[in-house]
């Protein structure tokens, strides 16, 4: 995934995704040692996400950039809240 598009996802969401990416990280690193692997660079690629994410949630966490925040301000469709008056 994207930055842009990992910035639209809640916390839990993050959280999630982080899992299942350790899964897939050791089930390809299974897959390695057993010699039935096809594509090595889903490793650090797996390994790339798991930072991008990581990186969100800790940036939330010391108040750098909140994650719903960042989520408004990157709209596609450049539409607000559905409730919200201009």
């Amino acid at each position: 995934m994207k930055l842009y598009e990992l910035r639209q996802l809640s916390e839990t969401e993050l959280r999630d995704r982080v899992a299942e990416l350790r899964e897939e990280i050791f089930n390809l690193n299974f897959q390695k040692a057993t010699r039935q692997m096809a594509d090595a660079k889903r490793i650090s690629s797996s390994r790339r996400e798991i930072a991008r994410i990581l990186t969100l949630l800790h940036e939330d966490e010391l108040q750098i950039r909140s994650i719903q925040a960042a989520g408004d301000e990157n709209r596609q469709d450049g539409q607000g809240d559905p409730g919200e008056d201009a």
